[in-house]
């Protein structure tokens, strides 16, 4: 069975022998992994095994250790953590569930996983024998429900707090947890005992800034690219990821008003659905004009960042950003 990580407790009642916790959200990951152990424990599985599949792991000595059980405790978790080697441990896995000893739990923990990946017949192998948890990041209302189940589980109901615990861990999932954590240690937690406790704890990636500027909201957009100043990330990156979408949605301006079909860019790019309901709304927004100057302000913006012009870097990125948010004024650079 797949299952979100929230959905995980409820399950561990009923122990399967083989787990796989796989995302990329690393506090999810961590969190799930704890609660099997706990789980594991509590059932009386007394000794944990960790491997690593890493350079000089070997699948024949994991396959007789899933199958011998222990001297020192007849009931043992074995932890593999698999970071790298995803191609090698989709072939090997499925043959070794059978081996798995009786009374005996198998968790194999990774990164993130692709769509696609989350489908393949090993993934399936495991979902059918156990629980496959997916752990990924939490964002806008998804976000604020997880808050605000925390803070109800210690005995907080105060949809308030959820919303600025939410809003200023967003990205830092970890930094959330700490604050429920924090402010149920708090006889009376209100916004006050927040502010003190807690600051402007939220990250972004670089795709953040893009994806809040293509919805035209320019709170977001200016936060975002704020942050990621603040946090001294590569300014180049955040160029390539605003000048990627600037490009493309040329490129379907272009294709539109020739009544061009638009399935081979989508294709080309690897577009799925979803953005492509926002590219386009994107589009419909911004004039043909608006376009053009985003895209003159990308070419000047690499120039400034092969030192080929004088400018700021991220001063110029905001004003894109902006502009591709749909601020009036903005779209060039100067």
């Amino acid at each position: 069975m797949h299952l979100k990580p929230e959905d995980l407790p409820a399950r561990l009642a009923d122990l399967k022998r083989v787990y796989l916790v796989c995302g990329d959200e690393p506090f999810l990951v961590e969190e799930a992994v704890a609660r099997i152990v706990e789980a594991a424990e509590a059932a009386g599985i007394a000794e944990r095994q960790r491997f690593f599949l890493e350079s000089g792991f070997s699948w024949a000595q994991f396959r007789e250790a899933l199958s011998s059980p222990s001297l020192f405790a007849p009931r043992s978790l074995y932890e593999l953590r698999a970071r790298e080697g995803r191609e090698t441990l989709g072939r090997e896995l499925p043959a070794c569930l059978p081996l798995i000893a009786p009374d005996a739990v198998l968790l194999v923990v990774t990164g993130a996983l692709e769509r696609a990946a989350q489908k393949a017949a090993w993934v399936e192998s495991v979902a059918s024998a156990g629980h496959v948890v997916v752990a990924s990041p939490l964002s806008g209302e998804r976000l604020f429900a997880w808050v605000r189940a925390r803070l109800r589980a210690v005995g907080i109901a105060d949809e308030e707090l959820a919303r600025r615990i939410s809003y200023f861990a967003e990205g830092n999932m970890g930094a959330a947890a700490d604050a429920v954590a924090r402010l149920a240690t708090e006889p009376n937690a209100d916004a006050g005992t927040l502010a003190a406790i807690m600051g402007d704890e939220a990250r972004f990636d670089v795709f953040a800034v893009t994806d809040a500027a293509l919805k035209g909201d320019l709170a977001a957009t200016r936060r975002y690219a704020d942050r990621l100043r603040v946090e001294a990330r590569d300014p180049i990156l955040v160029s390539w990821a605003l000048a990627r979408e600037v490009r493309l949605l040329n490129r379907i301006a272009f294709l539109q008003a020739r009544k061009a079909p638009l399935a081979d860019v989508f294709r080309r790019e690897r577009v799925w659905p979803a953005r492509q309901a926002l590219l386009l709304a994107a589009v419909r927004r911004l004039s043909a004009r608006r376009l053009r100057q985003l895209l003159m302000g990308c070419a000047e913006l690499d120039r400034v960042n092969k030192g080929r012009a004088a400018g700021d870097a991220w001063v110029m990125i905001e004003r894109l950003a902006m502009g591709l948010a749909g601020m009036a004024g903005e779209g060039g650079t100067r």
